[in-house]
């Protein structure tokens, strides 16, 4: 654990680059650390701690640009001491500075996530005294201003997700107010997309910490410390949101900050403070599986930050527990469960149900319960071991259930859907049971097979204060 080191207590980023793999990591300690693995087992440290700086202890971000691979830095600490800077390297052994200490600005604590955009590299800050910067390069070496100040508001403290899409750079913000997404054409002119603060559209979020594009869309992770986490979608400029709260768990507060898309299956992790990070996938934006237990049955590791992949699926757990440092798991992508039944059949009040569940991946026997404060109509039960769904309804209505399923896996591996359950009054019309079955197709990784990460404590790079 920890790479040999407990106080490597945060995996903030993994990236693969020239045939080798990067992770990212904060170190309060010593200073921020880069480790470099050739086959995913050896880990070696390829940077001076903290670049020089034992305050400056966390890498944030992974950007190759112009045929060398650059690091976003950040002093994270509440009462900070050190200007983040920029790194590159151009054969991810030797390190040397681009820019020099915040590009210009004293205030600049935190490099975020690197961007490339009209053959320019990006870069946004976190400053808390007078708005965040985003800065550029064409060369690697000279920065440029092009946006300072928060955008005009001081509260946009940090520039958390940037993303080049559709002809358009994308800037996602942290502000306690609610978020904002800006996007410009030119990277210079800049124009506001969405402002969360007192839409009702979407509940409130503290930052936009992640944009992907999946299947063509732009989607984005907003990060939300009361309520949970959502992922909303842009499409045609209309604005669409999922799974507003954290996936059904208000404590996962945030989204991982990587995503990584294997096939038709798009994985992220989350923060889960209380019950443990947890590592999640979905192939459609409807049905998403969770893959192992919370935390990897340890409450300690509260988050999955970082994701990558080459030939494995790599993740990063932070931790709590400064005893042990944090983790790196991987595992090839194999088959994972999944609920298989589309849709129950509809019920008549006060006469016999029967609806058989179905899944598949993973390892049998499966498990089934219903989700916390999710229940069946009064006369319905749900068989935990064979997934049957029994009994005589005595009321009527619609009722939205939702059930998981846990395999034998070890980790386990766990799987949900929310069906709408229809039970009628009066005479039973056959002609409305619904019984259709789609299959998904099967993928996900059962992550049992830790790898070679002595000590390496991760936590993520925290919010600062946004949150």
């Amino acid at each position: 654990m920890g790479l040999g080191d407990a106080d490597n207590t945060i995996i903030t980023n993994m990236e693969t680059w020239n045939n080798a793999i990067y992770a990212g990591i904060e170190n309060d300690i010593d200073g921020a650390r880069i480790y470099r693995s050739t086959d995913g087992n050896t880990w070696v440290k390829v940077n001076n701690d903290g670049f020089g700086h034992v305050a400056l202890n966390a890498i944030v971000d992974f950007q190759s640009f112009n045929g060398q691979l650059y690091a976003s830095t950040a002093d994270d600490d509440p009462v900070p001491a050190q200007t983040a800077e920029i790194w590159r390297s151009a054969n991810g052994v030797a390190w040397n500075q681009s820019g020099n200490d915040g590009l210009g600005n004293a205030n600049n604590f935190l490099f975020y996530e690197l961007t490339v955009f009209n053959n320019q590299l990006y870069v946004g800050s976190f400053d808390d005294n007078n708005g965040a910067d985003l800065f550029r390069t064409a060369d690697g070496t000279n920065w440029n201003n092009v946006v300072n100040d928060g955008f005009g508001d001081a509260n946009n403290t940090a520039i958390f997700g940037l993303y080049s899409f559709g002809g358009w750079l994308w800037a996602g913000t942290g502000n306690v107010n609610g978020a904002q997404i800006w996007r410009s054409a030119n990277g210079t002119d800049w124009n506001l997309y969405f402002n969360y603060d007192g839409q009702p559209l979407l509940e409130n979020a503290t930052a936009i910490n992640h944009f992907f594009d999946y299947n063509g869309l732009l989607y984005w992770f907003g990060v939300n410390a009361t309520e949970g986490a959502h992922i909303a979608r842009r499409h045609d400029d209309i604005l669409h949101t999922f799974f507003i709260g954290g996936l059904g768990d208000n404590n996962n507060i945030w989204f991982s900050d990587n995503t990584v898309i294997s096939g038709s299956f798009l994985y992220f992790g989350t923060r889960n403070d209380t019950t443990g990070g947890e590592l999640w996938y979905t192939a459609n934006f409807q049905n998403f599986t969770q893959i192992g237990q919370s935390g990897f049955g340890n409450i300690d590791n509260f988050a999955i930050y970082a994701l990558t992949f080459k030939d494995y699926l790599y993740i990063g757990l932070s931790t709590g527990n400064g005893a042990k440092g944090a983790e790196i798991w991987r595992q090839m992508l194999t088959a994972n469960i999944l609920i298989k039944t589309e849709e129950i059949a509809d019920g008549q009040q006060n006469s016999s149900y029967l609806q058989q569940l179905e899944a598949n991946g993973g390892k049998e026997p499966y498990s089934w319960s219903l989700a916390e404060g999710s229940s069946l109509p009064k006369g319905l039960s749900l068989n935990s071991q064979t997934g049957e769904i029994s009994g005589t309804p005595e009321e009527s209505g619609d009722f939205q259930v939702k059930i998981f399923v846990n395999d034998s896996s070890r980790p386990q591996n766990r799987a949900y859907k929310i069906f709408t359950l229809k039970i009628v009054a009066g005479a039973f019309d056959l002609s409305s049971n619904q019984t259709g079955l789609a299959v998904l197709p099967e993928t996900g990784a059962n992550l049992d097979k830790k790898i070679s990460c002595d000590n390496l404590k991760l936590t993520p790079v925290e919010l600062l204060s946004v949150y």
